[in-house]
């Protein structure tokens, strides 16, 4: 590695401009191919999983049959159930009906179009035409008994559930309008229910009536996060410029204050310069690596825009330690191109480094079940390794450039550089090393035993992944939706399907289906209209079908081997039977049964209310009730969103313990070897790590204290721990090798290292705090969580570097001289005045 950097130092230096133009020219290239980006929404809900499989064969088969918007009629104050709930049903009724999307409502199965909470009473004074507007709160009451007597069960039993639960007197309740959404995409769906949205805001409702439409569709429909994204951006941007110019400003000698603030400036500059260019590089090489080219990541997604806030976050500290270590080199009056090198060669190789073990961290996100992590992976390590590239060869050349005018002009500010090493944060850091001098032991202790407790709490905390995570917490629609988690058992657009391939057409697949379909209504998460389940398949189909025919389908099944009860003689030609209804019943079999080549693929659609929290336990129960199908030579797979982040859940609990490991089993790889090569001290690897470790334990049980759970977002806390913390700890071990060879006393070696480390540790920890700290602002719950998160990994790496590792380094030097004494001979004396000038 020391001759890739002496080549480094040799082009940088002799040929600067060179390296200027070679920078800006990649930069052009990729910048060009940056430009032809495309944000895919689909690809950040990409999962690999049968289920997703499934959803995806059953779209492509079936299509959506259904689209259902949910409305809440809220009285508050009073019971729904009364004169204005009415009111207000029927309202609603009225303008969907004459609405733009009236000639998309569906009855399907006898089922009303428009289902409403009060659907029994309203039956009622259909029937009798009486004039609702004269009718009394007693006087619905008693209407809506009388309509559930006389009400068919399916009816009856759906409109019982559209009431608020856990009150006697429901201040809210549910109408439902069914959509024929056969042949409609996404996008077609939601400009249907958006057309019936209007109608209901423009309808005349009684003034005490609250009125929140809700479906999916409108709830994901126009959320570009594009804009959120860019405000945290800007604001990272913007705060980070202030902290920079904090940062890299000295206290100026008399006569140098000109030429501080314009040195200020153009750090400043040349650290936000490498930052938009990686930035450039990242999103150029996304491209290069995405589907339009080679193929090996997918699209950008609205949720990969997070990207460029990591970038600023972790890419600005590479500046801050060239720069950092530069300055002290020229403040002690060293000629500038000889700094080039020593700041290349030191400050460099830690770099390097810590870019391995961060490219590591975030490459182990290709093992998520979640696709856009996996690209956002790639996205981050391709962005840090920009960064490091750019910093290490357009930073110093640029500044070399700058110096060496300022050394022709004699405006060079050597002398007031050397101030820095008296500022306030290395003057603190250097206070620091009073526990490596006094208790290391205790030290190292206690910060063992509060890991102990953050492992303890990482075995606490929650596992989540909703459907709504990256909905901005304003919109509109995600309160209708916690009303209906909340108050109506999770609301009543959950179908859970199950896909049926392979010897679907057998008798003996017939009658296992039709066993399984009479056993489903004792499934607890199942709905079910009388002692039914509220079930879609084709022996619902084959029913509905014999019903509208009359007697003509009749006769002809039961020649093919169909009784009258629905199931199949041994002999029975299923597959012609199901041919049939294909050919004489198309609108009853087409949601439920395909042609698939020679055969046939099943669709099962199944009205359910698990919810979110228990979708994985329905899963399991219906993989389990569906086993005398599959006995039969039948694949079937139970599929839903909800089913699918369960799986996406599971899946991370499973992966998280083995992505921390490979993450920092990598990062201790690389750093065992460096030190082996560079000081045969392979063990320094392993104590450098260690701290990192530490810094996991204390944020997973930072984490667990404040209730933020595991997400596929901030299960990317290895890969950010690392990218955090790896660079702490290397400077720090690096800064206390070379000190060490400089200073007989450890003592003295500590303090000197906490002190030049001690600035641009603490300014690298600000800068970095702030970049991920604004997500706490951010409106997207997994964008919040993960500043918080990140926020805790930052600070705790800071103590981590500062605090604990300079313990472990005094104890491992004790025990390293110990053990080898003849190999050491005091380089200097234990006092420092001669090295005064030399801090950061």
């Amino acid at each position: 590695m020391r001759t890739l950097f002496d080549v480094l130092v040799r082009v940088v230096t002799k040929r600067p401009v060179v390296v200027l133009v070679a920078i800006g020219l990649v930069s052009v290239a990729l910048a060009g191919l940056a430009s032809q980006s495309q944000t895919v929404e689909d690809d950040a809900a990409t999962v690999d999983s049968p289920e997703v499989d499934a959803q995806q064969i059953l779209d492509d088969r079936f299509g959506g049959d259904e689209a259902v918007l949910q409305v809440v009629v809220r009285t508050p104050g009073q019971d729904v159930r009364g004169a204005e709930g009415l009111q207000a049903s029927q309202a609603i009724r009225t303008a969907v009906e004459d609405s733009a999307a009236a000639d998309r409502l569906s009855d399907q199965g006898g089922r009303p179009a428009i289902l409403s909470f009060l659907a029994s009473a309203e039956a009622v004074i259909e029937a009798q035409q009486i004039d609702p507007a004269d009718l009394s709160d007693d006087e619905v009451a008693e209407l809506q008994a009388a309509g559930e007597e006389q009400a068919p069960a399916q009816v009856a039993e759906q409109a019982a559930g559209l009431l608020a639960e856990g009150a006697d007197a429901p201040e809210a309740g549910l109408v439902l309008v069914f959509f024929d959404a056969a042949g409609l995409d996404e996008e077609a769906t939601a400009a249907l229910q958006r057309d019936a949205v209007a109608a209901i805001e423009a309808a005349q409702l009684p003034p005490e009536v609250e009125v929140e439409p809700f479906s999916f569709a409108l709830l994901f429909d126009d959320q570009d996060i594009g804009p959120e994204v860019g405000r945290l951006f800007g604001t990272a941007a913007a705060i980070i410029l202030a902290v920079l110019a904090t940062v890299y400003w000295v206290r100026p000698r008399p006569g140098t204050k000109l030429a501080i603030a314009r040195r200020t400036a153009a750090d400043v500059g040349l650290t936000l310069l490498a930052i938009l260019l990686a930035i450039v590089w990242m999103q150029g090489a996304g491209v290069l690596l995405g589907p339009d080219y080679l193929g090996l990541t997918g699209y950008f997604s609205p949720q990969t825009q997070i990207v460029p806030i990591l970038i600023i976050g972790l890419g600005v500290d590479y500046s801050i330690h060239v720069l950092a270590r530069y300055r002290e080199e020229v403040g002690a009056g060293n000629d500038p191109d000889a700094v080039i090198g020593t700041a290349l060669r030191t400050v460099g190789i830690a770099l390097a480094l810590a870019t391995a073990t961060t490219v590591v961290g975030f490459l182990t996100n290709l093992a998520s079940p979640v696709g856009f992590l996996r690209t956002f992976g790639v996205l981050a390590a391709t962005g840090i390794a920009a960064a490091f590239v750019i910093t290490l060869t357009l930073v110093p050349a640029a500044r070399l450039l700058l110096d060496r005018r300022a050394v022709r002009q004699d405006t060079l500010p050597a002398a007031s550089l050397q101030t820095s090493g008296q500022r306030l944060l290395p003057s603190l850091a250097e206070r620091t090393a009073w526990l490596a001098e006094r208790a290391p032991v205790a030290t190292v202790a206690a910060a063992v035993a509060l890991a102990g407790l953050g492992g303890y709490g990482f075995t606490q905390l929650d596992t989540e992944f909703s459907v709504t995570d990256f909905v901005p917490t304003d919109a509109p629609m995600l309160a209708t939706f916690d009303t209906l988690q909340e108050d109506f058992g999770g609301g009543f657009d959950e179908t859970t399907e199950v896909l049926l391939t392979g010897d679907v057409a057998t008798p003996e697949t017939h009658n296992a289906l039709v066993d399984v379909l009479d056993d489903l209504a004792s499934s607890p998460a199942v709905d079910s209209v009388g002692d039914d389940a509220d079930a879609d398949s084709v022996v619902s189909a084959l029913g509905i079908a014999l019903a509208e025919s009359g007697d003509e389908l009749g006769p002809q099944l039961a020649e093919l081997g169909l009784t009258p009860d629905g199931r199949a003689e041994a002999d029975a030609d299923v597959a012609a039977a199901y041919e049939l209804l294909l050919t004489e019943a198309p609108e009853a079999a087409e949601p439920v049964l395909a042609r698939d080549g020679d055969g046939f693929t099943g669709r099962v659609a199944i009205r359910t209310s698990a919810g979110e929290s228990d979708a994985g336990a329905l899963a399991e129960d219906l993989q389990r009730r569906f086993e005398p199908v599959a006995d039969a030579g039948v694949t079937a797979i139970p599929t839903s969103a909800e089913i699918v982040q369960a799986g996406v859940t599971a899946d991370i609990e499973d992966t998280q313990l083995r992505s921390l490991a490979v993450a920092l089993g990598a990062a201790m790889l690389l750093l065992v070897v460096n030190f082996w090569i560079t000081a045969r001290r392979p063990m320094l690897g392993v104590l450098t790590i260690a701290p990192v470790g530490l810094v996991l334990a204390w944020t997973f049980g930072t984490m667990a204290l404040t209730g933020i759970p595991l997400t596929p977002v901030t299960a990317t806390l290895a890969a950010l721990a690392i990218g955090i913390g790896v660079p702490f700890t290397i400077h720090v071990t690096h800064r206390f090798l070379e000190m060490r060879a400089t200073y007989a006393d450890a003592h003295a070696a500590l303090r000197a290292t906490a002190r030049r480390t001690g600035g641009a540790l603490a300014g690298s920890a600000m800068t970095t705090g702030i970049g991920f700290g604004v997500l706490i602002t951010s409106t997207l719950v997994p964008f919040s969580q993960l500043g918080f998160v990140t926020v805790y990994a930052i600070g705790f790496s800071l103590l981590a570097a500062v605090l604990v590792l300079p313990s472990v380094l005094a104890l491992w030097d004790r025990w390293h001289r110990r053990r080898s004494p003849g190999e050491h001979t005091a380089a200097a004396s234990p006092r420092e005045p001669a090295l005064a000038g030399h801090e950061d």
